[in-house]
């Protein structure tokens, strides 16, 4: 019973992190713009000081239930061009079909085909959405995002946008 627990709390202790030290490293060859992908065409996000990333997939329900909030986050003033949702462990047909049947917004749309960016962003699974400021990540919302997460988001980071 000591060890269960001993497990349980070194468990508890290694996966609750809000944010990182050392920011994460984001190589442009790693990211594909999705609707060009065949293209080839890397996406440089290295020079942002604001990047909301979502992580997604065509199949994730709860996805689609925070779509339309970033679509408006994509939307609001100062967020405009920091709105980055990146397609995960998904294929291209799939997500290009979410796209089309949910709406763009002014998201952009990436691919990680090797998933480098979420295994360095310490990524457990889709939804999830990180703010980033400098490379470095800030705030993780884990699960999809509520309206007050989105309240939160424009009230806490706008003023990373000017």
């Amino acid at each position: 019973m000591k060890i269960k627990l001993l497990i349980f709390f070194l468990l508890i202790s290694f996966c609750s992190s809000n944010a990182t030290d050392d920011g994460i490293f984001i190589n442009s060859s790693d990211l594909n713009n999705l609707k060009t992908l065949d293209t080839g065409e890397n996406i440089d996000i290295s020079d942002k000081e604001l990047l909301i990333i979502n992580y997604w997939a065509s199949w994730c329900l709860e996805c689609i239930e925070e779509h339309p909030y970033l679509i408006e986050l994509s939307k609001t003033k100062g967020f405009e061009d920091s709105v980055y949702m990146l397609s995960f462990q998904d294929s291209r047909d799939n997500a290009l079909k979410f796209i089309s049947e949910y709406g763009a917004g002014n998201i952009n749309y990436l691919v990680d085909q090797k998933s480098k960016i979420a295994i360095y962003s310490g990524v457990f699974g889709v939804p999830e959405t990180h703010i980033l400021k400098n490379g470095e990540v800030i705030k993780k919302y884990i699960g999809p995002i509520s309206i007050n997460d989105f309240q939160e988001i424009i009230n806490n980071y706008s003023h990373l946008t000017n």
